[in-house]
């Protein structure tokens, strides 16, 4: 017995040493599935046979199905084994309902024989060719194979790649029916070229003739211009002599003379070049010489060269350029009836003007104050009654009544008429005849307000003061200081109605003063601050310039701040300007103070 069991026992363990080997197999095998590197596996039992995993096709099923043309497998025999979506839309089906069946039942009228011999040409090598497939409800679709041969195991067919051809197709005939008329207008077009040929052609012989003509008539003309050259270059010698004496004598006038083309033009000026003035102007006349001959020399319908060549007659016009005035005088210059240049004088006006604008300041000053003087004799007796009236009234009544309080009232509001009333005398005095007297700047601050702060009120401008009450007296002339101050806040007014016509939240004029030390002496500042439209930095230096002003015409004179930096540089102080154009202006008054 023991014999037996040996043998059966090696038997045995040989058995399961296989199983083992056959187990670790299949476990390799299941972990290369698992980590996708196995595509397809082989079963030998009961037959051979291939089983296809999952993930082994897919990303070229994917690809098949997303190509824009249709793909599909067939066997010899027509039979559709595969097609993708694409090729199922074309014959308007889906991909279930034509696999399995025959792709002849999809031929159109005499197609199908076509079909079978490109198909078997197909099944041993790669064809194309163009067949015409019948799709659901009867319409019929062209279109493109290209069949190459298909070898998977026992099967033998192809696979094709169907194009749909209704697009090219209908392009092709539309391209048919334009072609003969396009083979019209094209001899149409070469026939009207050869007539254009042959009259070109006959113009070139042409004009060649009226050139030889022209040529012979040119030599003419040019003998006799020859000699007529010779005649009159004795008349040129006698001009040029006559043209010198001229030329001398206009020099030799202070003012300064150009003259004028239609195109505006400086064809001569009694200057040596036309790019300076004479040098009998004065010196700002020669600042600005490049910008005035810029101004003259615009066609602008106010310039009065223009005007003289519009009119013909002489025109006269006043120009004022950074404080600088000119009297321009145009005379024309007329031949043939007609304009041909103008003549422009202009003289430096501007020591006249300020003589003559200082003499009406003056009388109107003066009569401003017997205005003011008279006015104030009317209006001080009305208002006095009224006074004593709301006082008997206040007199009468208790105190807790409402007669009481409108007594009151009338008498603040008839005190304050009162107190403006001695202000603009006082303003409307000539301050070059009164005493300089201490002063304190809430006192000039208060009394130039009392006559501008009604119609601040009215434009919507905040008035922000702080003058600081402990500030240095100052030994002023009170009416002079006052019309400084009146001159800056009305400049400052200006500013801010021109950036905020109407109520804003920045439209302020800030009032503030402060004391400071200017070469180890006590000054006051005071600082007039605000954010209208501000001043470019071109135009800051020219500011205290007679007649100079960045108002537009007729709104300024250019006089007041000239006016105010006399004043303020007679009293010993400085007047400074600060800027930012589009943003503020900061104006600042340095005054000695008192010892």
């Amino acid at each position: 017995m023991a014999t037996e069991r040996g043998p059966q026992g090696e038997l045995l363990s040989k058995a399961i040493d296989q199983l083992r080997e056959q187990l670790e197999e299949s476990e390799a095998v299941i972990d290369a599935i698992r980590q996708g590197s196995v595509d397809a596996v082989v079963v030998y039992h009961p037959s051979e046979q291939v089983y296809t995993l999952k993930g082994a096709d897919y990303s070229y099923r994917i690809l098949i199905e997303a190509i824009s043309e249709g793909a599909l497998v067939i066997s010899p025999s027509g039979m559709v084994s595969y097609c993708n979506k694409r090729f199922a839309e074309m014959l308007k089906t889906t991909p279930r309902d034509l696999t399995g069946s025959s792709l002849y039942d999809c031929m159109g009228p005499g197609q199908m024989s076509v079909f079978k011999k490109l198909l078997h040409a197909g099944i041993t090598g790669s064809v194309k060719g163009e067949i015409k497939l019948r799709a659901e409800g009867g319409s019929y679709l062209p279109t493109r194979f290209s069949i190459s041969p298909l070898l998977m195991g026992d099967f033998r067919g192809a696979c094709a790649v169907v194009t749909d051809l209704t697009e090219q197709k209908l392009i092709e005939e539309e391209l048919g029916k334009h072609r003969s008329e396009l083979e019209r207008l094209v001899d149409m077009r070469t026939e009207e070229l050869r007539k254009a040929k042959d009259e070109l052609e006959h113009r070139v012989t042409q004009r060649t003739t009226d050139l030889m003509r022209a040529n012979a008539q040119l030599s003419r003309e040019i003998l006799e211009r020859q000699q007529s050259q010779v005649a009159l270059q004795g008349e040129r010698d006698n001009f040029r002599k006559l043209s010198d004496e001229f030329h001398i004598l206009l020099n030799a006038i202070s003012d300064t003379l150009i003259l004028f083309s239609p195109d505006m033009e400086i064809l001569w000026t009694n200057c040596e070049d036309a790019d300076r003035l004479n040098d009998g102007l004065s010196e700002e006349v020669r600042q600005c010489r490049h910008g005035l001959l810029r101004e003259l020399s615009a066609p602008s319908e106010d310039s009065p060269v223009t005007r003289c060549f519009n009119t013909g007659e002489k025109e006269v016009s006043v120009l004022t350029r950074e404080g600088t005035v000119l009297d321009l005088r145009a005379f024309p210059i007329q031949e043939d009836g007609k304009v041909s240049r103008v003549l422009l004088l202009a003289s430096d006006i501007t020591e006249k003007m300020a003589l003559q604008a200082e003499a009406m300041q003056a009388c109107h000053l003066a009569t401003l104050g017997e205005l003011a003087a008279g006015i104030a004799h009317e209006i001080n007796n009305p208002i006095t009654g009224i006074i004593n009236c709301a006082q008997i009234l206040i007199n009468e009544c208790r105190p807790e009544q409402i007669e009481n309080d409108i007594g009151l009232r009338i008498v603040k509001e008839g005190e304050r008429i009162a107190r403006i009333v001695r202000t603009l005398l006082s303003y409307a005095r000539d301050g070059q005849q009164g005493q300089r007297q201490a002063a304190t700047i809430s006192e000039l601050v208060a009394e130039s307000v009392i006559l501008t702060q009604a119609q601040m009120q009215k434009e919507g401008i905040e008035l922000k003061t702080n003058t600081l009450d402990d500030l240095p007296e100052l030994d002023i002339n009170f009416q002079q200081i006052q019309q400084c101050f009146i001159n800056i806040i009305n400049n400052a007014r200006f500013a801010l109605n021109e950036k905020y016509p109407g109520r804003h939240e920045n439209k302020i004029l800030e009032i503030t003063g402060e004391k400071v030390i200017i070469s180890d002496h006590p000054y006051v500042r005071i600082v007039f601050h605000d954010r209208g439209v501000g001043i470019s930095p071109r135009d800051l230096p020219l500011l205290t310039k007679a007649f100079f002003s960045t108002k537009p015409f007729g709104k300024g004179t250019g006089l007041g701040l000239n006016i105010t930096e006399r004043i303020i540089t007679d009293h010993g102080g400085f007047l400074g300007f600060e800027s930012d154009k589009g943003e503020f202006t900061r104006v600042m008054i340095d005054l000695p103070a008192k010892v």
